[in-house]
């Protein structure tokens, strides 16, 4: 029966990558089944592969939730006034002269509360490129300082599949991993900020007037008493520490009021949204601006992510990773330990070209390495969250860099050079454990 379930699963899976004709997931499960087969003939037997498929598979499944929930919460966002409320009221304050420097802070402060890097870059980012362009400034420079922002928030929001996958894997409580990870965030973040506002003087915005802040005011009603309700219960559901599926879910149900009751949807269209994603602007300049979310807008990372297990299950039960651990083993002190993690990073970032495959392989090849060093869970939690999630975003072909670099707009390298933050993560994390901090060795 286990054999028949499994079957049934993974030809759902094939079918669904196959049908939607996304590349990613096909090019993930061919790597599996190849590797399924090298497991076989290395005599592994078809249930041992099973079992340690659906064993890894299975660590998916809370970060599943989440990925539905954050699918559900942009749309809802986006109906209720909430998210074209804070483009409007972001864009009307912006100075010229600091463009750089808000589209890092805005899209930073947008990412934390929405928790979605893609979707942060579907929204505000998007509309702040339209700026960018009609003002005649370098967009591979407004480009980066999005990217910047939108992985801040990839990586600190409570409600960030990325940060709730870490944690699930590392076995630590979201909220005590995002308050130990505050110190190593403070100085990249303020180092970012000089360095855009800096940027910033040297391509000053070129812009009198903006069309799209019209249009939203013309969409939408956006009295704050009600559009930023949503946003309000997010703060205060994360400040008591409520489960996070909690929190999302009820933000999602009032966002979804305010969008019946202020927006004057009607409550079919915002069942639609919810679950097939906002559009509703045909032949609008907002139609690329305000759009997307829905649980359908999560299915992709979904079966990649369930696709991705099941591979690092394989990949154990060939004693690849194994292989890995045991050259990254010798490290002496604690700089040593974060390298050996960066590089791992950097591998599984570039042969998994997804940030989720490069998570899953980098906690368990460098596990057992923290663990028999004892070094404490949130430890580990915090060294992944300043290599393996950041770092993806400047790979070119991995789709943290790539997904976002097309919603936005722009190539894929060019911005590189400036994605400040994306850098100073890693390496001031890397100076402080070399340099400052007194308890080295290991």
């Amino acid at each position: 029966m286990k054999k028949i379930l499994f079957l049934l699963m993974f030809f759902f899976l094939f079918s669904y990558v196959a049908v939607n004709k996304f590349t990613l997931g096909i090019i993930v499960f061919i790597v599996y089944i190849g590797f399924a087969l090298l497991a076989l003939k290395k005599e592994n037997t078809l249930d041992s592969i099973i079992d340690i498929s659906l064993k890894y598979s299975k660590k998916s499944k809370v970060v599943l939730m989440i990925f539905m929930f954050v699918g559900a919460l942009t749309a809802s966002w986006l109906s209720s006034g909430t998210i074209p409320g804070i483009v409007y009221f972001g864009i009307k304050f912006i100075n010229p002269g600091l463009f750089i420097f808000f589209s890092f802070l805005i899209t930073s402060i947008i990412a934390f509360f929405l928790g979605s890097s893609f979707g942060t870059a579907s929204t505000i980012g998007i509309a702040l490129m339209a700026i960018a362009r009609s003002g005649n400034i370098d967009v591979n420079i407004v480009g980066a300082s999005i990217i910047s922002g939108i992985y801040f928030g990839d990586r600190w929001s409570p409600l960030s599949s990325s940060a709730n996958l870490v944690a699930v894997l590392t076995r630590v409580d979201i909220y005590s991993n995002l308050k130990n990870m505050i110190k190593s965030m403070i100085i990249p973040y303020i180092l970012t900020s000089l360095f855009y506002i800096f940027l910033s003087r040297s391509y000053v915005l070129d812009i009198t007037e903006n069309s799209i802040s019209g249009l939203i005011f013309n969409n939408y009603n956006l009295d704050v008493k009600f559009i930023f309700v949503p946003v309000v219960s997010i703060i205060i559901f994360s400040l008591l520490r409520i489960n996070v599926r909690i929190s999302m879910g009820v933000s999602v149900l009032l966002a979804s009021i305010v969008a019946v009751v202020v927006q004057k949807e009607t409550i079919m269209n915002v069942v639609k949204y919810l679950t097939l994603g906002y559009y509703k602007f045909d032949g609008t300049a907002l139609e690329k601006i305000i759009k997307g979310g829905g649980v359908k807008s999560m299915l992709n990372a979904s079966a990649l992510i369930i696709i991705s297990c099941a591979l690092i299950g394989v990949l154990e039960q060939l004693n690849i990773l194994s292989y890995i651990k045991n050259k990254i083993m010798n490290v002496k002190n604690r700089a040593e330990l974060f390298r050996n993690t960066i590089l791992v990073s950097i591998i599984t970032g570039m042969v998994g070209a997804n940030q989720t495959i490069a998570v899953i392989m980098t906690e368990n090849i460098v596990e057992k390495v923290y663990d028999e060093k004892k070094v404490h869970r949130l430890e580990l939690a915090k060294d992944i969250e300043n290599s393996a999630i950041v770092l993806p975003a400047i790979i070119p072909w991995n789709i943290a860099c790539y997904l976002p670099c097309t919603m936005l707009g722009i190539g894929s390298i060019k911005f590189i050079p400036y994605a400040a933050y994306i850098y100073l993560i890693p390496a001031c994390t890397y100076i402080y454990y070399r340099f400052i901090l007194k308890e080295k060795e290991l």
